[in-house]
């Protein structure tokens, strides 16, 4: 994990044209893509839009123990979706936009690998559609286990629980979670619900996932909570109901 500092920008003002990938070597003289912004080579790196977040894993033990985590501690992880659910009853107005910009960066991407897929994917010859089935995308969409059909959008994003020492060891970082303005709050939660930004950055490009899958790893630092749950409008009536009539004894 990258530990350097690190300049975030709204979301927003990310230059996609300014994103760019260079192939290089890593230490096992396998090649390694790097990903970087703008003139200086600086990471990208941004603050999300707002979003309700459904399976928040930042404090504790991250996702150590969990169906789906790891059994050694030292290899847990903070996670953290963004979802596309409706804000206070009405649909996102940032989502849309944000999957957008993040699905742009990832067809530079697909486009280098396309170009490059002999030295990344040891093959040849491979359409850009083909090389796109290979691609794991950020932002994904989610289904209705019965019915099937499409009911949102997420962006997972993961950041280890433990990161090196530079000698060999490892040490515990926590997340730090903020208020609206940006306050930190001590022994702060963040809970399923709850409407929240984050600094998020691109980790690493990873390749060769499961055969030849790539992709992108996108982690985070801090956690802002924009409004708790408990904080969120709540319904007062239900419209469709008093307009129905009913020969009953009416309940007053």
């Amino acid at each position: 994990m990258i530990s350097s500092p690190k300049t975030f920008i709204p979301w927003q003002q990310v230059n996609v044209d300014e994103v760019k990938f260079t192939l290089g070597v890593d230490r096992s003289n396998k090649p390694s893509i790097c990903i970087m912004y703008g003139p200086a080579c600086c990471e990208v790196a941004f603050v999300t839009p707002p979003c309700v977040t459904h399976w928040p894993r930042v404090t504790g033990d991250g996702n150590f123990g969990t169906m789906f985590g790891p059994t050694d501690i030292l290899k847990s992880k903070f996670t953290l979706d963004l979802t596309d659910a409706p804000i206070n009853g009405d649909a996102n107005p940032y989502f849309t936009d944000f999957a957008q910009m993040m699905d742009k960066i990832e067809d530079k991407l697909l486009d280098f690998v396309h170009n490059n897929q002999l030295k990344i994917l040891g093959r040849k010859n491979l359409t850009r559609e083909e090389v796109k089935m290979l691609q794991i995308k950020c932002v994904k969409p989610k289904y209705d286990k019965l019915s099937s059909q499409l009911v949102g959008h997420s962006c997972t994003m993961t950041t280890p629980k433990f990161t090196s020492d530079g000698m060999g060891g490892k040490f515990e970082r926590p997340i730090t979670i903020c208020d609206h303005a940006g306050n930190v709050v001590p022994n702060g939660i963040v809970s399923p619900g709850d409407v929240i930004a984050a600094t998020a950055f691109a980790n690493q490009v990873y390749t060769g996932v499961g055969g030849d899958k790539f992709g992108i790893h996108w982690s985070f630092e801090d956690v802002s909570v924009v409004c708790q749950r408990s904080n969120l409008d709540l319904k007062t009536q239900v419209a469709v109901f008093a307009s129905q009539q009913y020969d009953l004894p009416k309940i007053t």
